[in-house]
């Protein structure tokens, strides 16, 4: 004792840190295994037993797991001993420890159903923690009680049926919708006639009396021992949206029909949900091959082989316009026009759709090409005319643009008028003659003339250079306002060495009485 009181106290403290750690560590260990009730009850099971073990040896267990290895022949601390105990109750408990890297827990029920017990085995790297837990009948009955009590609430059928089909429990809903569905003053039993299979859902629907509507059920089975459970959970607001849809599908359908736009609908998959017969007629694909769903490659592939779409120079190039296709028809940029060798003229619009769907929309303008062709036709035909005349001619609209003019009025004027039509106006016109010309009053009538929407007499007069060359100048009404404008060489009356014997020749009899006074 009296080598204690010459210590230090601080050696004093150490020291007695170190007599305390064993009490310590055996109080926190306890702490692990046993848990604390969460409050004060009637009844308290017995606490589980918990033991840890380290490459099949023991290494640690609460007072409940050592208990269980007492009055044994076998070394208590082995695996072994402890598998002894457990196999008679728990068939599937493993016979060695293992190791696993990862963290696995396993449950083990025991193998007389009226065992209240239960054994769990959680394993990591070289440890195990087995704990098996003992519960009263009270207990169970109390669980059992509650479990009936939360099935015979649940707002959905839920019923028991034997191997034969005899319905052997059954919940209150599943009872107040058999009092709905039996005749007044009796009872049935069975509601749903189908057979149902095990891990199954089945859809299926109740017959109520008369003049009452169907009800939908969703039946899902599963299997316990010699017994299947079912539980029915109510369909009906899915059963009348897809009824909805598949109206709204066919309404659609049939407005489409209609239609001689060809329309063609990919979801969001590029699988091909909806078209309508102006498709068929317009690709001349066959109904049953859109009818198959096709994707929206194999679409074009067999447009492609049908030689229903112009030809790509190369496969791969092709394959990557499909995609820009997609791209561009999901933003709504997606318009081209086909045109294919047997002279059909299609035109192409890509439209996007809700929930990622895109449209494709197929327009015959064979017609509307055909004609602005002959249109064009006729224009060149006009033109190729006007230009073989001698007289120069130029038209300006009601508005006083130039809209027309002629080979020979564009080499006398030396003007490019076609270049930039909206550049070239009366203005400019009236401008570049009364520049090239001797002064006369004719110009201002000439302005008159020309700013007059009004139909109005056609104006004609002579006109000289400053050489005296003459020319014959008419300004003539065209439909719509339009007016044109005419100049006709003319030669003097005068015979001299170059015109002797020679009378000018004229269309308008005002210009050659002008050009003799």
């Amino acid at each position: 004792m009296s080598n204690f009181q010459n210590l230090d106290p601080f050696y004093l403290s150490l020291l007695g840190v170190a007599l305390a750690l064993p009490c310590l560590w055996a109080a926190h260990r306890i702490s692990l295994f046993v848990s604390k009730p969460a409050g004060k009850s009637a009844h308290i099971d017995p606490p589980s037993a918990v033991l840890l073990y380290r490459n099949g040896f023991l290494i640690d267990a609460n007072p409940a797991g050592l208990a269980l290895l007492e009055d044994t022949e076998t070394d208590p601390e082995t695996w072994t001993t402890l598998v002894n105990r457990l196999a008679p109750r728990f068939p599937d408990f493993p016979t060695t420890q293992g190791s696993d890297k990862g963290r696995h827990i396993r449950i083990f029920s025991p193998a007389n159903p009226d065992d209240p017990a239960s054994a769990s085995l959680e394993q990591w790297e070289d440890f195990a923690r087995v704990r098996l837990t003992e519960t009263s009948p009270r207990s169970i009955a109390k669980e059992h009680a509650a479990v009936d009590t939360t099935a015979q609430r649940a707002p959905y059928p839920i019923w028991i049926s034997a191997e034969t089909g005899e319905i052997t429990w059954a919940n209150e809903a599943y009872m107040t919708l058999a009092r709905k569905i039996a005749p007044e003053g009796e009872a049935t039993q069975r509601l749903f006639e189908d057979a149902f299979l095990p891990d199954e859902t089945k859809r299926t629907k109740l017959r109520l009396r008369e003049g009452e509507d169907e009800l939908w059920f969703d039946i899902s089975t599963r299997q316990s021992g010699t017994s299947m459970l079912h539980y029915a959970t109510d369909a009906n607001a899915l059963v009348h949206a897809e009824i909805a849809q598949r109206n709204f599908v066919q309404t659609l359908t049939k407005t489409f029909a209609q239609l001689s736009i060809g329309l063609a609908i990919f979801d969001r998959n590029r699988q091909l949900t909806l078209f309508n017969p102006a498709l068929i007629d317009l690709t001349n694909l066959p109904a049953d091959f859109l009818s198959s769903r096709p994707s929206l490659l194999t679409f074009f592939d067999r447009l492609r082989e049908t030689r229903m779409i112009p030809e790509p120079k190369n496969y791969n190039s092709w394959r990557q316009q499909i995609a820009e296709l997609v791209i561009a028809a999901s933003d709504d940029r997606y318009c081209e026009t086909w045109s294919l060798p047997s002279g059909v003229t299609y035109k192409i619009h890509g439209r996007p759709h809700p929930d990622g769907a895109i449209a494709l929309l197929f327009e015959d303008i064979s017609a509307e090409v055909s004609l602005t062709r002959r249109f064009r036709s006729q224009l060149d035909l006009v033109q190729a005319v006007l230009d073989s005349l001698d007289e120069a001619v130029v038209v300006f609209s009601p508005v006083g643009a130039a809209t027309f003019s002629n080979s020979a009025y564009r080499r006398y004027w030396k003007s490019e008028v076609e270049s930039d039509l909206s550049d070239y106006s009366t203005s400019n016109a009236l401008e570049a003659w009364k520049a090239h010309f001797e002064p006369s009053d004719i110009w201002d009538r000439l302005e008159l003339h020309l700013d007059d929407i009004n139909p109005r007499p056609d104006l004609v007069g002579v006109v000289r250079t400053e050489g005296g060359k003459a020319k014959c100048i008419r300004a003539v009404y065209l439909h719509g306002g339009n007016k044109a404008v005419v100049f006709s060489d003319l030669l003097d009356t005068h015979p001299n060495d170059e015109n002797e014997g020679y009378s000018p020749t004229t269309a308008y009899p005002a210009c050659e009485e002008e050009v003799a006074v």
